[in-house]
C-alpha cells in the first residue's frame, strides 16, 4: 500500500512538472509569432510605438540580459521566473529599456501580459483592418 503511495506521488510529481513546461512553451511559442513579424512592418498596430513594443521589450528583458562589462548573462533561473511571473500575470514592477535606452517602462507583468490583444493563432485576422 506505501508502495503504491509513493508511486502515486512520484506521478503526480512528474505530471506536474511535465504541465508547468507546457505553459511555459506554450507563453515562448505565442512571443515568438506575436513578435518581430517582417510581413506586417507597415501595419501601425505592428509598429514598435505600438502594443507589441512592450512584448519586444520584455523579450530582451528575459533573454538579452548583459552584465557591467556588455558580457551576455545567461540565467535559466531568470528566464524561467520572468515566464512564470508573466503566466500568473503578477503586479511585481519591472523596468523595460528599448536597446537604445530611448524609451523606458516601468510595468508589472500583468499590464505585459495583457499589452497585446493578438491571437497568435489568428494572426491574419489581426491585422486586417
Amino acid at each position: 500500500m506505501l508502495t503504491c503511495r509513493s508511486y502515486n506521488d512520484h506521478l503526480e510529481g512528474y505530471l506536474s512538472r511535465e504541465l508547468e513546461n507546457a505553459r511555459l512553451v506554450r507563453l515562448l511559442i505565442k512571443m515568438g509569432f506575436i513578435n518581430e513579424r517582417p510581413e506586417f512592418d507597415h501595419n501601425p498596430q505592428w509598429h514598435e510605438s505600438g502594443d507589441r513594443f512592450l512584448l519586444k521589450l520584455f523579450r530582451d528583458y528575459v533573454f538579452h540580459q548583459v552584465n557591467d562589462a556588455g558580457q551576455p548573462v545567461v540565467d535559466l533561473a531568470h528566464v524561467l521566473s520572468c515566464l512564470n511571473k508573466l503566466d500568473a500575470g503578477t503586479e511585481e514592477r519591472i523596468m523595460l529599456v528599448s536597446r537604445d535606452e530611448q524609451a523606458c517602462f516601468i510595468v508589472t507583468y500583468k499590464e505585459v501580459l495583457s499589452s497585446s490583444p493578438v491571437d497568435p493563432w489568428n494572426l491574419g485576422a489581426d491585422v486586417s483592418s
